[in-house]
């Protein structure tokens, strides 16, 4: 009996171990995205700049996207849009924080691009405007889902590359998600005063709790470039976000979050399965396998077709915007 019991136990732990490491194989990341068909949600099209009705069936249309029959490559890098929305209540809401993630996983590599939310685009039916009217612009035709996708064409559109994830968020998700992993530390270059909830951030290392790291990515007045230096800290703390979850010690308490962070994202198309082969993926990356950029240039006053106003804008200087495409969302 005692033999049996025994033979019974090293069965399961043997067939645990295996099954522990099959898993294991099948999330490495260059494996597990050459088997997943990588969705996409946008792809750039024409835009047609003048004031008429936008299509209200985009959402559906987006968001039923099929796999892309004609992109089969293995282990194809893929372009995750991240946003953070200003969600008021019941008012509709723009994108406060808009980010484009190229990620190569057989590399092992990331391009992060900053897209400024007051960037002049064209978004189809409206003509030209600032990019974080987008999302209000969905919402108002087709709620939550319909701003979602309505930022991932015009994204598309203005980058000329095709948006495959998103990851959403708004900014209470945002603080809780800090909150929930213990905090993020900061190497804040110089003292500033957070006008959001008026606290002193003296320059150094900082360990910042949920609702202080949302003053900082929100905080633009109290930066020397504006929002670029906005654009900056985020990245900052999206990577220091990152490293956190992936240390050695947070692991498995990271898997174990995966509910409850892909509820304070608010909303994603990446799977489960999607998520713990990235989670793989960043563990191993070190700080010289992101690459950082801010869309060029230069600030600028136009009258805007939503307000009927002269608005400030970012306009972007197109011929560096296509080179810094190139480089950083189009390479393998």
């Amino acid at each position: 009996m005692k033999r049996w019991l025994i033979y019974a136990v090293g069965s399961v732990i043997i067939g645990g171990t295996l099954l522990a490491g099959y898993l294991y194989w099948t999330i490495d990341p260059s494996r597990h995205f050459e088997h997943v068909q990588v969705p996409t949600l946008a792809t750039p099209k024409e835009v047609t700049p003048t004031i008429s009705s936008a299509p209200a069936s985009r959402a559906e249309n987006l968001f039923e996207a099929k796999p892309d029959e004609h992109e089969k490559k293995v282990s194809t890098a893929f372009n995750v849009l991240v946003l953070g929305i200003d969600a008021r209540g019941e008012e509709n809401s723009r994108s406060d924080v808009i980010m484009v993630v190229h990620v190569i996983p057989s590399a092992r590599k990331a391009n992060i691009v900053s897209l400024p939310r007051d960037t002049k685009v064209s978004i189809n039916g409206v003509g030209y405007t600032k990019i974080n009217h987008a999302h209000l612009l969905g919402e108002q035709k087709g709620g939550n889902r319909g701003g979602t996708a309505e930022v991932l064409q015009v994204v598309s559109d203005f980058l000329e590359v095709p948006i495959n994830y998103y990851v959403k968020t708004d900014f209470a998700g945002f603080e809780d998600f800090i909150n929930t992993i213990g905090g993020v530390d900061v190497d804040v270059t110089q003292d500033i005063r957070l006008r959001m909830n008026n606290i002193q951030l003296l320059s150094g290392k900082q360990h910042l709790d949920g609702i202080t790291a949302l003053g900082l990515v929100r905080e633009r007045w109290a930066l020397p470039e504006g929002d670029f230096g906005r654009q900056s800290e985020q990245s900052q703390i999206l990577k220091s976000m990152i490293k956190e979850l992936l240390a050695p010690e947070h692991i498995v308490k990271t898997v174990a979050l995966l509910p409850k962070l892909k509820k304070n994202m608010v909303d994603t198309n990446f799977e489960d399965s999607d998520t713990l082969s990235l989670v793989r993926m960043f563990k191993g990356m070190k700080e010289d396998d992101f690459q950082y950029a801010q869309i060029p240039g230069h600030a600028g006053y136009d009258n805007d077709p939503l307000v009927q106003m002269k608005l400030y804008y970012w306009i972007p200087d197109m011929v560096k915007v296509r080179a810094i495409t190139e480089k950083m969302l189009k390479n393998n």
